[in-house]
């Protein structure tokens, strides 16, 4: 299962244009001036930096515009001040408003996008950019429109929130930790987004009447690599090797983030290559090591949205490839994952076929020679959350089922386990036997329907979040468990 994590984050920041002037807010002034609201704090940051400058427009009448001017803050004076003129006025009919970023403390929009930029109408059009670990990390950002129709006797505050455009982003590469004792490592010769990776695009934002922008991305492209490649020479990469930053390409503890374009799920198919040796493997009858090459997407469903922060571990255990997903505040700096930032990682083990008959999906109780049901011999791993409880579930005819587990410390007699380090606790990576049962009293007669029910397997993360298991350890669909009639 990817842990994808489902909290939207709002990146916002708010302006302030704060007017010395006094007004009655119900009875509208003719010329009275256009200020814009004072700042709040929000998810994204407490308020908009001081440094920054910002283009402002106030289209009018759906034609010209009557605000054409930058916004800076004024420390002297404590507020926010247009770039030239000292006031705008109300003039009667429908007003557009809407801003973007000018430049900040340490780079300018149109240095970072060049030239081709520009403003028409409600419509700001950037050209191409090429994002890369090389190019300038720069927060673009632009705000949501306002509308104001003076018929409607609103002269309040005009408040500009703003959306960041860029996603940000971080990748790492490790040897999972509950790799088992004396498994070969693997000798890792590179690890990288690839050149079906895009990282160019230009973008169209309308200001629409309504509250929202409409943002538009044309002409996406793969433009040269976003990281210069490493290469690691296919140095032994053994379990508790310190990580590689695949976006840095360097051999780091911490994860760095850069910004990077919006992205669909289609985009983000099949762009990160692994390029290894599994142990000493040999091209056959040579000396010569078998190179190979993983493929890898991000995982099923994954997209990535402005104003959002995803961090993504790819983990590599006995042949697999694991890539991990959670999403962090704007302002999250990247440390070590807790068991509650973790992805679920299992693997499916199998059923005994001795205590069942396995047709497809579908699971039957087998009788012993008495004609007695056998319990149902089932197996599977949990690699993380390294600490959690997890839990096995049946839906429907739920009454005519038991459980135990046996986990070489005495048969317990429930549907849940726990997961850890803890005495008592099964540790990550262990096989986990369970066994369901079933009583020959219930079994249907002969000639009456089979009793059926749905198998499921759910964690619960030691701080609380649950998520189901089912797409690790039931990929193909649940297993339905049939109890058979006599």
């Amino acid at each position: 299962m990817k842990k994808k994590t489902t909290i939207l984050l709002s990146a916002l920041t708010v302006l302030a244009l704060i007017s010395s002037c006094d007004r009655n807010e119900n009875v509208p002034q003719a010329a009275s001036s256009i200020r814009f609201a004072a700042p709040v704090q929000t998810k994204a940051t407490d308020a908009v930096n001081t440094a920054d400058v910002f283009q402002v427009r106030d289209l009018f009448n759906n034609g010209s515009y009557h605000i054409n001017n930058t916004l800076r803050w004024n420390a002297t004076d404590s507020k926010w001040v247009y770039g030239t003129a000292a006031d705008y006025e109300w003039i009667g009919g429908d007003h557009l408003f809407f801003s973007w970023l000018e430049h900040n403390e340490s780079y300018s929009t149109a240095a970072f996008f060049g030239t081709g930029l520009s403003a028409s109408g409600n419509t700001l059009t950037i050209p191409a950019k090429v994002l890369s670990t090389s190019a300038h990390q720069y927060d673009f950002m632009y705000s949501n429109p306002v509308s104001r129709n003076t018929s409607g006797n609103d002269y309040s505050d005009v408040p500009l929130i703003f959306n960041h455009l860029f996603a940000q982003v971080a990748m790492s590469f490790k040897i999972s930790d509950e790799t088992p004792d004396g498994e070969q490592p693997i000798h890792l010769y590179g690890v990288y987004l690839n050149d079906n990776f895009i990282n160019s695009k230009e973008t169209v934002i309308t200001f629409n009447d309504g509250g929202t922008a409409d943002v538009v991305f044309n002409n996406a492209i793969h433009s040269g690599n976003f990281s210069a490649r490493t290469d690691f020479a296919g140095v032994s990469y053994p379990r508790g090797a310190v990580p590689i930053d695949i976006l840095s390409q360097q051999q780091k503890n911490t994860k760095d983030f850069y910004y990077f374009w919006p992205a669909t799920e289609a985009e983000l198919s099949e762009v990160i290559d692994v390029v290894y040796q599994m142990g000493d493997e040999k091209v056959p009858g040579t000396d010569d090591p078998l190179i190979r090459t993983s493929r890898l997407s991000f995982p099923k469903g994954t997209s990535w949205k402005g104003g959002h922060k995803y961090s993504y571990t790819v983990t590599y255990m006995g042949g697999i490839f694991k890539v991990e997903e959670s999403v962090k505040d704007w302002n999250y700096s990247e440390l070590s994952a807790s068991a509650e930032d973790q992805s679920a990682m299992a693997s499916w083990i199998g059923w005994e076929s001795a205590t069942c008959t396995i047709s497809g999906r579908e699971i039957t109780f087998k009788t012993d020679p008495q004609h007695r049901l056998m319990p149902i011999h089932g197996m599977f791993k949990i690699y993380s959350p390294t600490q959690c409880t997890y839990h096995i579930n049946l839906s429907q005819n739920v009454s005519y089922y038991s459980f135990d587990h046996d986990f070489g410390n005495g048969v317990v007699d429930t549907s849940s386990g726990t997961i850890g380090t803890s005495t008592g606790d099964i540790h990550p990576g262990v096989t986990i036997d369970f066994y369901i049962y079933a009583d020959d009293d219930d079994r249907p007669a002969a000639g009456q329907p089979d009793i059926t029910a749905d198998l499921s397997f759910s964690v619960q993360a030691s701080g609380g979040r649950e998520f189901s298991l089912d797409s690790e350890l039931q990929r193909d669909g649940a297993y339905t468990i049939i109890i058979p009639s006599m």
